[in-house]
């Protein structure tokens, strides 16, 4: 056992050890400190740093490239649609979502659809973040809608649906020259003034442009206004007139369209009332098979009439304004164009044949409302592709032209897509750009049809001009649909 000496003199040797280790003790705490410090620097940056692939506006640019990451790193987060490089057969979709930029992992969600499929809810719903980020739109525009608002979007769905520049130029011109002769009171035309007002008004709602447009705006402020003015003095009858007449029930389907689409696009409450009336009178028009008819009198069902009417009901259904009655008769007119369908898979008249000129009338709009490619759409398509390569090809100055039904083909076989998309478009696109006047608007084609296509004036030109506009906006002015973009 050792004695009280003998402790005291180890205490004394253990304190000078110490005093004369001092410095390099202090030395060790201080690089730990040091070392801590930096590690902790190092995580909290790697924390806070946002990726390096998001663009100052919160999206992917439209030609950065991607690549997969490496199988050890973990998946990156969903990404916001952005067009890529146009590939008819297999376009590669991206979805992004950078809303929550500061978690340190993230997950990668890659979409690639056919066009032969319709977008995933998925991409509907990018679509409808992306309007509310573009000029001028509000939030709640609906998703099929969606590829008309902003350039950059407008310019993806371009490439994505095959649309070349120079149809986009061709657009260009023929709005402004649409603007250079409109009336002083903001209509166009005089003979069939309401529905060449409607056909212009569309023209520009397809081109994303609302009264805010810096170019566009004045023009389609004053158009809105005239039917607004002329609406509310004929109770709703938006053809202008204090009785629907044969021609009447035509420009009230289209005037009630473009109503539908602008307060879509704008929620213009002033059009509110007005637009509810007018898709009232379409509703209680509706005859017993499902069609309509000359000056609604429902004793019997014409195709050409019952379009018009239908795109109108579509309008009433995106603006969301829940207008009673607009489903029960949207299904009620399917009935009718299965009656009308001929054994070739065409659309008839007033009864069951097989009319070219009729045919994208019944394919439209049964595919806008059942949504599927069931066999009345499919051998509708087929007959549409068929007949134009055999019997009515595409041709401006050929003896077979017939603007109204390039019109709904050209928007019946996008909502197709696949084959028949890439092969109308084909037909289509380089004939309708190639044709257009120097000064923007578009010239007598070269058959006799009823109408006034072949008018060189009165409402003629507006006639064929806005057809065309409509036919080159198709690449973006309605996404294919799905349920999830209403």
């Amino acid at each position: 056992m050792e004695s009280p000496a003998t402790h005291i003199a180890f205490l004394k040797r253990f304190q000078a050890h110490l005093a004369a280790s001092r410095f390099f003790t202090f030395s060790l705490l201080l690089h730990a400190v040091i070392v801590m410090v930096g590690g902790s620097v190092v995580v909290i940056k790697r924390a806070i740093d946002p990726p390096d692939f998001e663009s100052s506006d919160g999206l992917v640019s439209p030609d950065a490239g991607t690549q997969a990451p490496p199988e050890a790193q973990p998946d990156l987060s969903q990404q916001q649609f952005t067009p890529q490089a146009p590939q008819i057969a297999a376009p590669q979709l991206q979805a992004i979502n950078t809303a929550n930029i500061q978690t340190p992992t993230f997950q990668v969600a890659t979409i690639a659809p056919q066009v032969k499929t319709l977008p995933s809810d998925a991409i509907s719903k990018a679509l409808q973040n992306v309007t509310s980020t573009v000029r001028g739109a509000p939030n709640g525009v609906p998703g099929t809608m969606a590829g008309r608002l902003g350039g950059g979007t407008r310019m993806g769905m371009m490439q994505k649906m095959g649309g070349k520049q120079k149809s986009e130029e061709a657009v260009l011109r023929g709005l402004r020259w649409l603007v250079k002769n409109q009336n002083p009171d903001g209509s166009w035309s005089s003979p069939f003034r309401a529905g060449m007002t409607g056909l212009a008004v569309l023209c520009f709602l397809g081109h994303g442009e609302l009264p805010t447009s810096p170019e566009f705006g004045p023009t389609v402020e004053k158009a809105i206004n005239w039917i607004l003015s002329g609406g509310e003095k004929f109770q709703g009858r938006l053809s202008m007139a204090a009785e629907f007449t044969q021609s009447g029930v035509y420009e009230h389907g289209i005037v009630t369209y473009a109503l539908g689409e602008y307060y879509s696009m704008t929620k213009d409450d002033r059009v509110t009332e007005l637009f509810k009336q007018a898709v009232e009178h379409i509703i209680h028009g509706q005859g017993p098979d499902g069609g309509w008819m000359y000056s609604y009198n429902k004793t019997q069902s014409d195709t050409s009439v019952t379009g018009w009417q239908v795109q109108a009901l579509k309008a009433a259904h995106l603006s969301g304004l829940n207008i009673p009655g607009i489903d029960a008769t949207m299904d009620k007119a399917m009935l009718n164009f299965k009656r009308v369908q001929g054994k070739e898979g065409g659309f008839g008249y007033r009864v069951a044949e097989d009319r070219y000129s009729l045919t994208g009338v019944g394919v439209l709009c049964t595919y806008f409302w059942k949504q599927q490619k069931d066999k009345m759409v499919r051998d509708g398509a087929d007959f549409i592709i068929k007949k134009t390569r055999t019997d009515n090809p595409v041709k401006y100055n050929g003896p077979k032209a017939d603007l109204y039904a390039w019109y709904y083909h050209t928007q019946a076989c996008l909502m197709v897509g696949g084959s028949v998309w890439s092969t109308w478009n084909r037909f289509f696109q380089d004939e309708i750009c190639d044709v257009q006047s120097k000064d923007g608007s578009w010239p007598v084609a070269g058959a006799k049809t009823p109408g006034p296509q072949d008018d060189p004036a009165g409402a003629g030109p507006f006639y064929r001009t806005t057809l065309c506009i409509l036919m080159l906006e198709v690449y973006y002015r309605y996404m294919p649909i799905t349920k999830g973009t209403l």
